[in-house]
């Protein structure tokens, strides 16, 4: 195990650095300059913060219940030492994460093994450096990778939740070190809030005080800078928690418009990330100088528009939805297509979800638009009497509009008519040869691994190309959107948050979604963001513990 368990102390700052870092920080998200200390908080000599007195005292703190209660849980192994989750949600446990699918991307997991799976330190590692574009620091790559695994096996047999290899696979084919299956360990009943609810309970039974309905607000710091406390909020109560370590988990910014405003360069209409991820932890962190990165990567997944398509707002702001997603689920099965409003087709529709989403966001220099924003979803009634489809599969029609035509159709779409005739001309042609000429459908492994598995079309050349030949036609509108945000404050191969100048903040860790991510925004495949996050939550816990 990867885990480097040197003394977490920050050089010394200047208290002019500190204030001119803190308020560049802020500044740049876009904030309220950093304020002066509440009264009651007596300022240390040197720059530093303190409350008069403290409401609570713990050994580990941990900001956040997603991917962070990891590290909570791995906390209580020190002998002696208390520990404290806080939670903004007054009733959900666990966050966004308790809502996913429960996978976890790791490399050289235990379970490959059952599945006669071959993997390595050395593609895993390639496979990280590769996707991320040159974003990514090797020490904290590699931190994850010899420590994942680890993890992983001390999480099931801690929390005595089963877990096995599941479907999910590596998302980018063309990138050394690609595996096409083996890396996603998902638990067996398929529910993540299983994880989330045992978490929970052994937290409890170990001990560890959790604090729900209770926000951050500000972090507390000495002299030299680190971080000694942290001010949240419960209701209308502020409380103040000292703590020899603080874990930051608050997840993205998804839910703040203005943080979104100004951090996402393209348009996006959903999330369904917690509706409690409004950038707390950003802010907070911002305020002490904290290195923030990779701000305008998103985890990118479309979204089929919640309601009749000609009620859509191209000016609206992210909203939270999770009846839309398509993970995988609709663009990539037969007798259907995406286009733009020219009614041209522009990306491989089998594309796994980040990708494809990806494509929806590119801008045109020939138009100087995201002309493929908003996109349409255009089927036919073969794939309507075999495949669902999100609001028709519960009798609710409103999401789609019908015709007789193709024609017909792309008027009442507002699409353009001669455009989506021609390109659907063409595709039904590609459905008759099973190649798609234009974007190679059906063709990349991940792509095989994501659908096939769910069609038996026999009949189709390539089965993932069928015609849409048979009236009555569908459509509706099919936008770009988000799992989470995954830019926030930089961390080293010991989750450590580090400031400005590369140093580290001390007495101050970060995991999840308010990290920018250690693979450099690039999602690695199924679940790529439980694993990294947790892994990183453990190897805080046991850096600021000395935990062997």
């Amino acid at each position: 195990m990867r885990i480097n368990k040197q003394a977490q102390q920050t050089n010394g700052m200047s208290r002019r650095a500190f204030v001119v870092g803190a308020g560049m920080a802020c500044a740049g998200l876009g904030l309220a300059a950093c304020s002066p200390a509440a009264s009651g908080e007596a300022k240390a000599e040197g720059g530093g913060s303190a409350p008069a007195s403290w409401d609570h005292e713990v050994d580990f703190l941990v900001v956040g219940s997603g991917t962070a209660a990891i590290g909570a849980l791995a906390a209580t192994d020190a002998e002696g030492k208390s520990v404290m989750l806080i939670e903004k949600s007054d009733a959900l446990f666990g966050g966004t994460s308790t809502t996913s699918g429960g996978g976890f991307w790791t490399p050289m997991n235990r379970w490959q093994a059952d599945v006669d799976v071959t993997d390595s330190r050395e593609a895993a590692i390639a496979y990280i450096e590769g996707c991320g574009g040159g974003r990514t620091d090797k020490a904290t790559v590699e931190a994850f990778v010899d420590t994942a695994h680890v993890m992983m096996s001390w999480l099931s047999d801690t929390t005595g939740v089963e877990f096995a290899v599941g479907g999910a696979h590596d998302y980018y084919d063309n990138v050394e070190g690609f595996l096409n299956y083996g890396r996603n360990s998902k638990v067996k009943s398929g529910k993540a809030g299983d994880i989330w609810n045992a978490l929970q309970a052994k937290l409890q039974e170990r001990g560890c005080e959790i604090l729900m309905g209770t926000a951050l607000s500000e972090f507390y710091t000495d002299e030299n800078g680190s971080v000694i406390g942290v001010k949240a909020t419960q209701g209308t109560k502020e409380v103040d928690i000292k703590a020899g370590a603080v874990l930051l988990g608050t997840g993205g910014f998804d839910h703040d418009p203005t943080m979104v405003t100004e951090n996402l360069p393209a348009p996006i209409y959903y999330s369904n990330a917690a509706q409690t991820n409004t950038g707390d932890g950003h802010r907070a962190a911002g305020r002490i100088n904290a290195k923030l990165g990779l701000m305008s990567f998103i985890w990118a997944m479309p979204n089929f528009f919640p309601g009749k398509p000609d009620a859509f707002d191209p000016s609206a702001s992210v909203q939270f939805d999770i009846k839309g997603n398509d993970f995988n689920r609709y663009r990539g099965y037969p007798n259907c297509m995406i286009v733009n409003s020219r009614g041209h087709r522009f990306g491989d529709e089998s594309a796994t979800y980040p990708v494809y989403n990806m494509s929806m966001q590119n801008f045109s220099s020939d138009t100087l638009t995201y002309e493929n924003i908003p996109a349409y979803f255009i089927c036919d009634s073969t794939y309507t009497e075999t495949y669902n489809l999100p609001s028709m599969d519960e009798g609710d029609n409103s999401w789609f509009v019908s015709a007789d035509t193709i024609e017909e159709l792309a008027e009442k779409l507002g699409i353009d008519a001669a455009g989506l005739a021609a390109e659907v001309a063409t595709f039904n042609g590609y459905a008759q040869t099973g190649v798609d000429e234009d974007y190679h459908r059906g063709e990349k492994e991940s792509s095989k691994s994501a659908w096939l598995k769910n069609i038996d079309r026999p009949d189709l050349a390539n089965q993932m190309i069928g015609p849409i030949e048979k009236a009555p036609f569908y459509g509706a509108v099919y936008l770009p959107a988000m799992t989470g945000t995954c830019g926030g404050v930089k961390i080293n191969e010991n989750a450590q948050v580090v400031n400005n100048d590369g140093e580290v903040i001390g007495g101050l860790y970060a995991c999840g979604n308010c990290t920018a991510s250690i693979a450099g925004g690039a999602y690695l495949g199924g679940g790529a963001t439980l694993c990294p996050g947790g892994t990183m939550a453990y190897i805080a816990a046991h850096n600021a513990l000395g935990i062997e």
